[in-house]
């Protein structure tokens, strides 16, 4: 005697290529997302227009030596002439190199 029965429902293999499916289709989504806010930022950047004073800021030097500190100290003096340099200040950097 034989008994057929229906099952319902999916199997184990169906259900793990869904998933593996939906995994691969949201990584791409999400590196083409990710590429294309990258590209948005870098020219939006590009585009913006920096006040006439943000121009003339000079940036962080990047100290490996104490010749390093006195370029970065005559630059500070060149962009504020009137403004006094503390020697006790900078002789403490320069021993804390």
């Amino acid at each position: 005697m034989s008994i057929l029965t229906r099952q319902k429902g999916f199997s184990i293999v169906e259900v793990l290529l869904v998933v593996v499916v939906v995994g691969i289709v949201g990584f791409l989504g999400y590196t083409f997302y990710n590429n294309y806010q990258t590209k948005t930022d870098k020219t939006s950047a590009a585009d913006s227009s920096q006040p006439a004073s943000a121009t003339n800021v000079p940036t962080a030097p990047d100290v490996h030596s104490v010749a390093d500190l006195d370029k970065a100290q005559s630059v500070l003096d060149q962009t504020d002439p009137d403004s006094t340099s503390d020697i006790s200040q900078f002789d403490s950097q320069v021993s804390n190199f």
